[in-house]
């Protein structure tokens, strides 16, 4: 029997045989695409070769990619553990033509590889084509041998794909593979294949891209067809190794074992599969369990409970190993939704042992050899994993309880649904994602009100808006899209890293909606050049500023940013007009360029100090990188400290002295990683990639410009480290001149400070000023001491009310006091209770704008008055607030003119 990692490597294989590039999977996180969410199909990274806006230098492809569906359009999450074939990851087999063969191979190919290559049996095989493509038919039948019998024809919902409203469209026919009979109740392969039973399960879609949609229903051929294919790889591996589940592979066999080990489950994982298969008939993935033995229900709990940490910690994994984490908005809230909800899976497994993070070691030593990414970033997966568990773990306890206590009352009530408003609150106080608290009630036979949830949270702050925002420019996207298509295969050509000034061509103008032929003075719109020095955004750096002049014209470069392999040049013409197809020279600001470039060469150099004094879990998370500063946001989970700082100080500015040189070289991608260079998570290379190296200290991907020499840096220092999220800190720092002004001015001010203060140079400033702290607050506890003794008690207490309580006679004593310390007020306060055998004492002091308040009760009196209840009574008459325990409750008026109404509202409280 074949393993998945035999079967991945036959399919690649198969197909560069067959004159395919083989081409990585693209990161999870999509480049510059904002509408995906997360990569879910192996054409997301060839998009632009389908729409003719990239040419990759070859024909055909063939890939595995990694693929997450769970969340907006393709969802999978709540199905996941409860059949057969649900996944929030998974792996897509393709191969793709772009323009070049079309159905003929495309169809052999996957027949050719599945029943020749995989020895699955044609008697085990269906297709299905669009209702109206007998060109594909035909293939089946004629040239591949397919009886007629087993090619069917659906229509457009299930056999028709488009990209979009616009765009690439047309037909698709795809492969089922029969498990058999005990998979389904409907004998007819035709109508179980369209009633979605488990008997016939899709294994390979081939998309024949042939028409150009324009507006729904119009349609054009396209001059070029193309193909996409996508092979769910654990289905294929399932047909494979003769298992009706997914789960039921190898690529689960070692992860579900560990689970189950962890948890000291009495299933291991081959009595697990033979239990499961005898009671096949009794529930069929994901069916009704009504009739279950209380002992089958049991099993069929952990059965679902084991699979769904399976297949959530292979998403956690591949998700972190990409860059994301989790956190509450956007792709971040889809992680900690899969995490959190693998979690409370494991709670109910096992309420002593954590099984996510075993479980997620299991996968990464599983998979590491298809995906490199997780043995490099083990201890980053692991580490957020776990940090991520605890914080869960803290509030998942007190959220059940709230959770349970909601339930039993709607079952006292008869009420079937959770109400909108304790959904919200469950998720914005416990961090109770929706569909877990879904997941809990369902098990109680009750149901949750998304609507009314969705009602609360749009009410609220939305704090669930989307995070992901398309790097491209801010105009008509179809304008772009147009010169984009229309320039497609005139690119660039990039002369910054050599010089800044170069003459040219103006190859287009556009004023922000349209293309035109010329700019004048006064209007603003972009410029597309067949040459520029400018530096277009991209990989933190920002873009370069400048100017643009021609003969009749001049325009000032505000930015520059990249639309594929086009550079676009943000403009406003200052004098003159600037015409297309005229020549210009290109003018790059050469202060803002050579600061923005020591500030990147140096966030080279402090990411690798970062990974040697932090740990090489540490990676990029995001930058900005400009003239005045650079900021990095690096994958670490608990703030430096002072002296991790220093380390990463000394480290750069050791690199910056030793004058390393500091060289650029281009080649293939994957002699670069061999080599040892780091490349950064979600950043798009292409086969060829630039290597900067800085002596034996730094190599990176990277096209940012940079020195030439480590000491052009000059200096560099960290004016600050924070949180920017869970498992996320960020740093900004600065370099060369503004470095040395600032080590410069602080060391000026430090020797003034010791001059006005008579600090010797042998003494730290730091002592000096931790004894002074030390000497003021002697003094303020002299001062409060004083205060407090000026004040006479024994008179205030001769002015009490006398009153009886349930506790025996008391007295109700008011103090209006000139001194604003609330710790002085709070002894005071004291003083007088330790007078009076039992009472109550209100006492309120003076400040600028809001006046102290506080209240203590004699705790033998708090059955009757509870300080925290007189003291908002007190404070809502002045306009105020507070709160505290029964015998002790402190708070704040801004208004003491309606004093006497307040003391009146209490004596009416205590002495009536």
């Amino acid at each position: 029997m074949m393993t998945n990692t035999e079967i991945r490597n036959s399919f690649i294989n198969y197909f560069k045989k067959n004159d395919h590039t083989y081409v990585n999977s693209s990161s999870l996180i999509p480049e510059n695409d904002p509408t995906l969410l997360f990569a879910n199909a192996g054409m997301n990274q060839f998009k632009n070769s389908f729409l003719g806006l990239e040419n990759r230098g070859y024909t055909r492809a063939v890939s595995s990619q990694k693929c997450v569906r769970a969340g907006g359009k393709h969802n999978d999450l709540d199905n996941v553990g409860f059949t057969a074939r649900h996944h929030t990851f998974f792996e897509m087999l393709g191969n793709f033509s772009f323009g070049d063969y079309f159905k003929k191979d495309a169809i052999h190919y996957a027949w050719d590889f599945l029943t020749n290559e995989l020895k699955i049996p044609k008697d085990k095989l269906y297709v299905t084509v669009f209702e109206t493509d007998d060109e594909a038919a035909d293939i089946w039948h004629k040239q591949e041998g397919v009886p007629a019998n087993r090619i069917f024809r659906l229509d457009e919902k299930d056999n028709f794909w488009r990209m979009g409203d616009v765009g690439p469209c047309g037909p698709c026919s795809e492969i089922f593979y029969d498990h058999g009979p005990d998979f389904g109740k409907i004998s007819d392969p035709f109508e179980s294949i369209k009633a979605g039973e488990d008997r016939y399960v899709e294994i390979w879609n081939l998309v024949f891209m042939q028409f150009y949609e324009e507006a729904p229903g119009k349609m054009t051929p396209l001059p070029k067809p193309s193909v996409d294919t996508g092979a769910g790889f654990e289905r294929l591996t399932a047909a494979v190794q003769n298992c009706w589940n997914n789960y039921n592979t190898d690529l689960f066999q070692k992860i579900i074992t560990t689970g189950l080990k962890k948890a000291e489950s009495t299933l291991d994982y081959p009595s697990m599969i033979t239990w499961e298969r005898s009671n096949i008939r009794e529930f069929n993935a994901g069916t009704s369990h009504k009739n279950l033995s209380a002992e089958q229900k049991q099993k069929f709990d952990e059965l679902t409970a084991i699979r769904v940490i399976a297949d959530h910690c292979r998403s956690t994994s591949f998700l972190l190993a990409d860059g994301a984490l989790p956190s509450n908005e956007g792709r971040g809230y889809v992680l900690r939704r899969i995490m959190r909800r693998a979690i409370r899976y494991g709670r109910k497994l096992s309420a002593q042992h954590s099984l996510l993070p075993a479980m997620s070691e299991a996968l990464i030593e599983v998979m590491s050899d298809a995906y490199p990414e997780l043995k490099n970033r083990k201890e980053h997966i692991l580490s957020t994993i776990r940090d991520e568990e605890a914080r869960f773990l803290q509030t998942l306890d007190n959220g059940s309880v709230i959770l349970n206590e909601e339930l039993a009352l709607m079952k006292k009530k008869n009420q079937q649904m959770v109400s909108g408003e304790t959904l919200f609150k469950l998720y914005d106080t416990y961090g109770f994602p929706t569909d877990l608290t879904a997941v809990i009630a369902a098990e109680q036979g009750l149901q949750i009100d998304e609507a009314g949830f969705e009602k609360v949270m749009q009410a609220s702050k939305e704090k669930a808006k989307s995070s992901w925002k398309g790097k491209g420019l801010q105009s008509d996207e179809k304008h772009l899209l147009e010169l984009s298509q229309k320039f497609a295969s005139q690119a660039t050509k990039f002369s910054g890293y050599d010089g800044l000034m170069s003459s040219t061509n103006i190859l287009a103008l556009s004023n922000g909606s349209v293309e035109t032929v010329s700019l004048k003075a006064g209007q603003a719109g972009f410029a597309i050049l067949k040459e520029t020095s400018f530096y277009a955004e991209g990989g933190g750096q920002v873009g370069d500023q400048g100017a643009l002049k021609a003969k009749n014209g001049e325009a000032r470069v505000l930015n520059c940013t990249k639309q594929n392999d086009l550079y676009i040049h943000h403009i406003e013409i200052i004098s003159g007009e600037l015409k297309v197809n005229e020549s210009v020279e290109t003018h790059v600001e050469v202060s803002e360029r050579r600061q923005t470039t020591t500030n990147h060469s140096a966030t080279h150099l402090m990411h690798s100090a970062l990974r040697k004094v932090l740990g090489t879990h540490v990676s990029q998370a995001g930058s900005l990188v400009d003239s005045s500063k650079t900021r990095f946001d690096f994958t670490h989970n608990k703030p430096m400290t002072t002296e991790e700082i220093k380390k990463v100080e000394a480290l750069v500015n050791n690199e910056i002295s030793e004058a390393n040189p500091v060289q650029a070289e281009v080649m293939p991608h994957a002699k670069a990683i061999e080599k040892g260079a780091m490349a950064l998570f979600g950043e798009k290379y292409g086969d060829q990639v630039r290597v900067l190296t800085m002596g034996k200290f730094s190599s990176e991907l990277c096209g940012g410009t940079h020195v030439k020499n480590t000491a052009e840096i000059r200096a560099f220092k960290v004016l600050s480290e924070s949180g920017v999220s869970a498992g996320v800190r960020r740093i900004e720092a600065i370099t060369g001149t503004a470095a040395i002004n600032y080590l410069m001015k602080n060391t000026d001010e430090l020797l003034m400070a010791r001059q006005s203060t008579g600090i010797t140079p042998d003494k730290p400033i730091t002592a000096w000023i931790e004894e002074k702290k030390e000497d003021i607050k002697d003094l303020q506890k002299q001062i409060k001491k004083i205060q407090s003794g000026q004040v006479n008690v024994d008179d205030i207490i001769k002015n009490s009310k006398e009153f009886q309580s349930q506790s025996g006679p008391a007295q109700l004593i008011f103090a209006d006091l000139d001194l604003d310390d609330r710790d002085v007020l709070s002894q005071i306060s004291d003083q007088i209770r330790s007078k009076v055998p039992r009472g109550i004492v209100v006492v309120i002091g003076q400040s600028e704008n809001s006046h102290p308040v506080i209240i203590s009760v004699s705790k033998e009196m708090n059955a009757q008055f509870k300080a925290g209840d007189l003291l908002k009574d007190f404070a809502q008459v002045l306009g105020g607030k507070g709160g505290g325990r029964p015998d002790f409750a402190q708070g704040a008026v801004p208004d003491r003119s309606k004093l006497k109404e307040a003391f009146d509202v209490i004596c009416k409280k205590v002495l009536l």
